[in-house]
């Protein structure tokens, strides 16, 4: 994956590509929570963007293929390195954006939660938390940042049938904070950018962690100790959710 960080007056912008679909490796999340902290340290930045340079594509979450092809301590490794990205992107200081522009799956969407604000290209801008579909309970830290967004009455549909939403549903579900074409959501991200750096950072700096409190001890938890969660990468479980991706079928779950 390459990742570029851009510092513009105010604002700092992580663009990451890997065409086609953004697909993510232990070390292409390295890459980004370095990339983002680097944004966040930097004197000058007091609003952050995280974008995808691939046309129509936000990320479709890990890498099947590289997931399947390791060994089952190899992946709570990898699981480790979501964990460590959901905490070192939520515990960010400066309030932070991410423009979404196509699918934003699995860890693509735990990397779009972990901003403060999100807008929703209107035509492919979508989002789900697809791990129960590959066999994966979505971790609880997780399910605390969504239940911050998502109303009661459609957090069971987010974390347990892993709804895949469009952009205006994903308005409706409250994990978009806007939603338009192309020129309408770079407005957006250009006016909410603005009215974030007019503010004292101090002020912006604790009222976000305010917010953000429960969700950073979670988070800090979660990455901390996977618990349960590591019990799931098997070929019980997530094991046979990704070859019946990559296989295009349905999974045949026997637990």
């Amino acid at each position: 994956m390459t990742v570029h960080l851009d510092h513009s007056d105010l604002v700092s912008t992580v663009n990451f590509e890997k065409p086609p679909m953004n697909l993510l490796t232990l070390d292409d999340m390295r890459s980004l929570v370095e990339a983002h902290q680097l944004a966040d340290a930097h004197p000058n930045t007091r609003v952050i963007i995280t974008r995808s340079g691939v046309p129509g594509m936000f990320s479709n979450g890990l890498d099947p293929h590289y997931v399947l092809s390791l060994t089952n301590t190899q992946r709570i490794d990898v699981f480790q390195g979501v964990a460590d990205m959901f905490c070192a992107l939520v515990h960010l200081k400066k309030p932070h954006l991410a423009v979404i522009e196509g699918p934003a799956m699995a860890g693509g969407a735990i990397l779009a939660l972990t901003a403060d604000y999100r807008g929703f290209e209107v035509q492919k801008g979508r989002i789900s938390f697809s791990e129960p579909k590959v066999g994966l309970p979505i971790p609880q830290a997780v399910v605390k940042a969504i239940a911050s967004v998502v109303p009661s009455r459609y957090l069971r549909d987010v974390v347990m049938l892993a709804a895949n939403l469009d952009a205006p549903a994903s308005l409706e579900f409250g994990l978009a904070d806007a939603v338009g074409n192309e020129k309408e959501i770079q407005t957006w991200v250009e006016t909410t950018a603005t009215r974030l750096a007019r503010l004292s950072p101090a002020v912006v700096q604790t009222t976000k962690a305010t917010l953000r409190h429960s969700v950073r001890e979670s988070a800090q938890q979660f990455a901390k100790d996977l618990g349960g969660f590591a019990t799931f990468v098997g070929d019980a479980f997530l094991g046979e959710g990704l070859r019946a991706l990559v296989e295009n079928r349905h999974p045949n779950y026997t637990r």
